[in-house]
């Protein structure tokens, strides 16, 4: 039996999904250990699939559902399948009802998917492989039960197996990196991904099939970080990726996460490997998590992801567990330990409002979280949001758009296809009008622009310092910027936001099955993660624009609230001073900036801001050069080499990185000034 399971990307923009395919490596080496003779064959680049098609055709071909790839995956079934309709095409992955009507419903729109696998794969996979090498790749028998499944029989009649397993023991999968099968996908391009364990008794996993947790044996997790360590530095300098994702639902929970995270010190010690560290942290057991993110030297940021902090709108989506005190409470601990955290906001939730939206950003912010994550509401199949019900209810307006990136065109088999991921957004309910959405989206833009990643740390922290609130400074440049060329950006956003929306799935679908409707989305004319493009911007053509607002608005609340002070205001035009040389032109001149200071701004947020602000005085101005050590620049060069330093390239950079460990930083002292 040839078996290939292919879990695929976008590539012709940039890599939409850069995730090596770790999940279809675990599933074909369960099957390759459990089923004599068998021999599978993984994929992650679509290229690479036209290819090995075009010299032959599989026995059977699986592939994963996520909201990023289920299109392109069905578009490779369904030219197989016009091809070879003997070949047995099997999906699984999570973009798919959980309603047994819907289930069906999605398998009779796609009659080219023969068996549908919900849940987790290795087993269920495994089944289906025994009954189809039983049944001489025929159709699975009525009187057989294969774990996991849904299909269509010969007579038309949907098929769902009452019966859900899983692998108990996940020490009895062999790792795809142990074995070496992950070798040509720890390349440089793609992003090595580890899961320690499975299930969660703390989250939205912890439903009855996912109750239980799992773990990894410490010896293979141990192995699989040194693997790829090791591969990351055999790599020449340029080429290598300085990431790791952990897949875990709530790391840092248990005691084993922090023998994990020993064994990733000792990686960083010995090959530099990982500086980041992608991965979803517990919101409970906070000395625990806190510990983690000390032992891995401040890699890893710390989760404390809400959705919103409105009581109203925890109770409409079933998360009134949420404590707004310990989620404020683990962000200022991680602070104090110098450990980034970040914190997630969806917009237009059930209940939603500008104020208990923008309620919930201040909270946040006023917590010190480094980053805040505002996504929009998006309607996943069998949730209970993608009900009709539930839209009726709370007068839900959704929308279609492009997913960011998730587009291209194919030579499957012979013919050109053209394909593109579809999302369902919602932009306005009942309490949440369209016009209060789009204010929304502009506070969204404000916070990503001028607060996360540190841009104007230093601001902040003297805002904090004197006793003032860094929301009232975001809220004022919301309010009245006055800069035609900043304002001008954020009319291009929002005028963008309006423009990705379309009303009917239908006219968006026909509408990017055109070839160069697709071209016109690779050359960057639609289909951008605005947010992120647009803070892109903002840290380089408008960069200059960007400083002037952060300088005007930071007087005019300073001025306000302590008159006659103008020492404030001194610090402040050399913070912005500052905040220039060490940003301007990042990713694309790496050349060192200088500039002369009256104060030590380095010397002042080291040592703590206090009232005596004249200590950090220089006896006189002095002309200072910032610079970028080594690896600053060979980290940038690596990003730069895998997404390109355009605002697409580093829209996705800027998406990955710790900004702060990045930018340039005073290295002497050049003149004293006159």
């Amino acid at each position: 039996m040839k078996i290939w399971l292919a879990d695929l990307t976008y590539t012709q923009q940039t890599i939409s999904s850069d995730i090596a395919p770790a999940a279809v490596g675990m599933i074909a080496e369960f099957v390759e250990q459990n089923l004599p003779g068998a021999s599978v064959r993984i994929f992650k680049y679509p290229e690479d699939l036209c290819d090995a098609l075009d010299d032959g055709l599989p026995d059977v071909l699986g592939v994963s559902n996520y909201v990023w790839n289920g299109r392109l995956s069905s578009a490779f079934l369904r030219r197989v399948k016009e091809v070879a309709p003997g070949t047995v095409t099997v999906m699984g992955g999570p973009n798919f009802p959980t309603v047994a009507h819907e289930q069906e419903a999605f398998l009779r729109a796609h009659p080219w998917i023969d068996n549908y696998i919900v849940k987790e794969g290795e087993l269920a996979f495994l089944r289906l492989l025994e009954c189809l090498a039983e049944t001489g790749l025929g159709a699975v028998p009525a009187d057989r039960e294969v774990p996991n499944l849904c299909y269509l029989d010969d007579a038309g009649a949907f098929v769902v197996s009452p019966k859900v397993e899983r692998v108990m023991d996940l020490t009895s999968i062999p790792s795809p990196y142990v074995s070496g099968r992950m070798d040509p996908y720890l390349d440089g391009r793609l992003l090595p991904i580890i899961q320690t364990n499975r299930g969660c008794t703390f989250c939205t996993e912890g439903q009855t099939y996912w109750n239980k947790v799992r773990r990894k044996s410490a010896d293979t997790i141990s192995a699989e970080i040194k693997r790829i360590s090791q591969a990351m530095s055999a790599l020449q300098v340029e080429e290598r990726r300085n990431d790791l994702l952990i897949a875990d639902s709530n790391f840092g929970m248990f005691n084993e996460d922090l023998d994990t995270c020993r064994v990733i010190a000792g990686e960083q010690a010995e090959h530099g490997y990982p500086k980041y560290i992608n991965v979803a942290t517990g919101k409970n057991k906070k000395e625990r998590v806190l510990e983690a993110a000390k032992l891995v030297n401040g890699a890893m940021k710390l989760a404390g992801s809400v959705q919103s902090l409105d009581p109203g709108v925890q109770e409409n989506i079933k998360r009134s567990n949420i404590s707004a005190d310990q989620i404020v409470e683990m962000a200022l601990r991680a602070s104090e330990i110098g450990t980034n955290t970040y914190s997630e906001i969806i917009l237009a939730l059930p209940g939603d409002t500008v104020d208990a939206h923008f309620a919930s950003l201040k909270t946040l912010i006023e917590a010190n979280f480094s980053t805040l994550s505002m996504y929009q509401l998006m309607i996943l199949p069998g949730t209970e949001l993608g009900l009709e019900s539930t839209k009726e209810r709370y007068g839900m307006e959704t929308k279609y758009r492009v997913l960011p990136r998730c587009f291209g065109t194919y030579p499957i088999l012979g013919e050109d296809v053209s394909v593109a991921e579809i999302e369902e957004i919602c932009v306005s309910n009942d309490t949440l009008p369209y016009a209060d959405y789009l204010r929304c989206r502009r506070m969204n833009l404000i916070v990503s622009v001028f607060y996360n990643d540190g841009v104007f740390r230093e601001l902040i922290q003297l805002l904090t310092a004197l006793g003032l609130s860094r929301w009232d400074w975001l809220y004022r440049i919301y309010e009245d910027s006055r800069s035609e060329r900043f304002d001008g950006m954020v009319a291009d956003f929002l005028g963008d936001t309006e423009g990705e929306l379309w009303d009917r799935f239908a006219d968006l679908d026909a509408f990017t099955a055109d070839p160069e409707v697709i071209e016109r989305y690779i050359e960057g004319e639609f289909g951008s993660n605005l947010i992120f493009r647009y803070k892109a911007v903002s840290m380089t053509e408008r960069f200059d624009a960007v400083c002037d607002v952060a300088l005007s608005t930071m007087r005019d609340t300073l001025r306000e609230a302590l008159p006659g002070r103008d020492d404030v205001l001194e610090i402040a035009e050399d913070i912005v001073a500052y905040k220039r040389c060490q940003i301007e032109a990042l990713f694309e001149d790496q050349t060192p900036r200088d500039n002369v200071f009256r104060y030590d701004v380095a010397g002042l947020f080291q040592t703590g801001v206090s009232d005596d602000l004249e200590a950090h005085r220089l006896a006189r101005p002095a002309r200072v050069r910032f610079v970028l050590d080594h690896d600053q620049k060979e980290t940038i060069d690596s990003y730069v080499r895998i997404f390109g330093n355009d605002v697409r390239g580093l829209s996705r950079i800027l998406s990955r990185v710790f900004l702060q460990q990045l930018m340039r930083q005073p290295a002497e002292r050049l003149t004293e000034a006159a």
